[in-house]
């Protein structure tokens, strides 16, 4: 009794002293993330998720803690987040598809961010959190992005994608979300996490998506099986803690209801500046966009990196506090579109045939119903003109290959955004109808579908491109983490030893970057790779896994 009496008098008292650490720490690395992502946005017109999309949910969730934050920086950084969501042409451009290039993680995560601001539920949001929907594969989604940790993981990829999709999902379609979230419960159960990226986002996809108590748990056993006994979490097995993996392992706790109080790898790892640096994996020489510039960031190359560390360190430090401000709630603000737009995106083909017979012009609408066949066939037998934009917007969406039948054209960009969609029946659709097969090629190999690549290959797709760089399509396999395709593209005579202008074999990068597992290097060694090559500074591909510390490579080639 007089033990548990100690503990209790002098707890409040460690608290507090642990929680005044963890608000200084925070408080010292605001400014820095401030300076930083205002030069970015300055600079940059393109969304990212390291200088965009993790400072708002760490700037918001400073103010929900009652921290002072720089309000201008925070509206300087949502007005180029958000800039697609909002004006006179956003919801034009979200039926378009106009600046679609990976629904996830770049979608989800600006949905998950809007939310995070306040933004209100709506039309715009809905077509895009519908779409995601739409791009499930057997319970889970990809990414086309391949720059480890931050980007290449189908977990992240899935968790953001729920998180979207629970947020924005149109009320017209929340029947679907059980069965979507299912599926994607399931695909996260039964797959195992190769990184802590991976087992963070397994665990918040299960806890965002209803999961089970014995589901949850499981996944807590894996984030924390890959705690390391001398703090933190590195990145993968064989590497040492960082602020990064650290950041998200306790926010992904936090998620699931199991708050860390072991937070002194990330007080302890803090520069004087307020910052956490984060070595880049990103160590091949292959060109990357954007371009690298500097924001004023400290670490150089593993600036953007130690960015995105430095904003999971602040967002898991700032969970383990209690919030003192009221936080920020979506508001309930009018949906600006007419009624008659909910109908022809989200409503049934009755309630469109109803505005048809009520007067609606059907060449205003098909752009809207693309991608639903009993829409589309109700519009052309109402005399509605078929446009390339028709076609290439239903084949930006999965399944509508009958949608595509009843339009009868076909054209490069449909075919492209077919092949980014990976549904294989839609590429088969737009080829018959005459679309140029090399269209779709280099978006197939970046998202990885080998039945995709296969197919276009043999409608006579240049698989023998290369970019001024000298990178063919086995060198960008390989960048992008693509095994199933390595074959496919060997196979249709892709020279697999070629030697890019920066002296590398599409062997060498696979000994250079680190994904974690070993597919990509054992399918180019399987092909035929030559690994006795060496690049210009006179290293083998084993030599060059090597002296990057890749020991699972490293084994892979002996």
């Amino acid at each position: 009794m007089g033990k548990i009496l100690l503990i209790a008098l002098f707890a409040p008292t460690l608290f507090a002293q642990t929680e005044a650490d963890v608000r200084k720490a925070v408080e010292r690395a605001l400014p820095a993330l401030e300076r930083s992502a205002a030069s970015f946005v300055a600079k940059r017109a393109c969304v990212s998720c390291h200088h965009n999309i993790l400072p708002v949910l760490a700037f918001h969730l400073a103010r929900q803690h009652g921290l002072a934050i720089d309000e201008k920086v925070l509206a300087a950084v949502e007005d180029k987040t958000f800039r697609v969501l909002r004006g006179p042409a956003a919801l034009d451009d979200a039926i378009q598809a106009t600046g679609l290039a990976d629904p996830t993680p770049n979608d989800s995560f600006l949905l998950m961010t809007a939310h995070a601001a306040g933004l209100p539920r709506d039309t715009v949001k809905g077509v895009y959190a519908q779409r995601l929907v739409n791009w499930q594969r057997d319970g889970h989604w990809i990414t086309s992005d391949f720059r480890p940790p931050h980007s290449s993981s189908a977990f992240t990829a899935t968790a953001t994608a729920i998180r979207a999709i629970d947020f924005y999902q149109p009320d017209e379609f929340r029947a679907q979300r059980d069965a979507c979230f299912l599926r994607a419960r399931r695909w996260l159960a039964a797959t195992h996490p190769l990184s802590t990226e991976d087992a963070s986002f397994r665990l918040m996809g299960l806890v965002w998506a209803g999961g089970s108590a014995s589901e949850i748990a499981a996944a807590k056993r894996d984030l924390l099986a890959l705690h390391s006994a001398s703090g933190g979490w590195p990145e993968l097995p064989a590497y040492q803690p960082d602020a990064y993996s650290t950041g998200e392992a306790i926010y992904a706790l936090h998620e699931a209801g199991a708050p860390s109080t072991d937070l002194k790898f990330l007080l302890s790892t803090q520069a004087p500046d307020g910052t956490w640096q984060v070595h880049t994996r990103m160590l091949s020489p292959a060109p990357v966009s954007p371009e690298y510039f500097s924001t004023g960031f400290p670490y150089g190359k593993d600036e953007y990196l130690s960015y995105a560390a430095s904003s999971w360190a602040v967002i898991a430090l700032l969970s383990s506090l209690p919030v003192e401000a009221r936080p920020d709630v979506v508001s309930h603000e009018a949906d600006p579109a007419p009624a008659w737009i909910r109908t022809a995106l989200f409503g049934s083909a009755k309630q469109l045939a109803g505005l048809l017979d009520a007067g609606l012009d059907p060449n205003s609408v098909l752009t809207m119903a693309a991608p639903d066949a009993e829409k589309v066939r109700l519009l052309l037998s109402h005399g509605a003109k078929v446009t390339a934009k028709v076609v290439t917007i239903a084949a930006s969406w999965r399944g509508t290959a009958e949608s595509l039948r009843l339009l009868q054209e076909s054209n490069a960009r449909a075919l492209e955004r077919a092949s980014m969609t990976g549904d294989l029946e839609n590429v088969k659709v737009l080829l018959k109808g005459g679309a140029e097969p090399s269209a779709g090629l280099s978006q197939a190999v970046t998202f990885g579908y080998a039945d995709v690549v296969r197919t276009l290959i043999a409608a006579g797709a240049n698989a023998k491109m290369t970019e001024s760089t000298g990178i063919n399509l086995l060198h960008w396999a390989t960048i992008a983490n693509r095994p199933d395709v390595i074959p496919v593209l060997a196979a249709a005579g892709v020279p697999i030893n070629a030697i890019d202008d920066f002296h590398y074999t599409p062997l060498m990068y696979a000994a250079t970057i680190d994904f974690g597992d070993t597919r990509v290097l054992k399918a180019l060694l399987k092909a035929g790779a030559d690994p006795k090559i060496r690049n210009a500074e006179g290293r083998t591909a084993l030599e060059q896994a090597r002296y990057y510390r890749h020991t699972q490579l490293e084994r892979a080639l002996q």
